[in-house]
């Protein structure tokens, strides 16, 4: 796991450093701007909810790992429920 953020770190850095979100961190940022981020946000969950739920589904139709595809549907539950919060 320590090499994947070993990996990622150069990214993560420059992520951190975005505008938007560091005006989001520090308050500053447009309330409009923030409306229409909270927005996609809840339609990017709801379908990535969707998506995680149909992967799970074909999963089982494909004979594939039934732990994994109950994984699968636990994650979408998790972005559904995130989604409402």
């Amino acid at each position: 796991a320590h090499s994947f953020w070993d990996a990622a770190a150069p990214l993560i850095s420059v992520t951190e450093k975005h505008p938007f979100l560091v005006s989001m961190v520090d308050g500053t940022l447009d309330l409009e701007n923030f409306q229409y981020y909270v927005v996609q946000d809840a339609l990017y969950l709801t379908d990535f909810a969707d998506c995680l739920n149909r992967l799970g589904n074909k999963m089982m139709e494909c004979g594939g790992n039934e732990e994994i595809s109950k994984r699968l549907h636990q994650f979408a539950v998790g972005a559904e429920e995130c989604e409402k919060d």
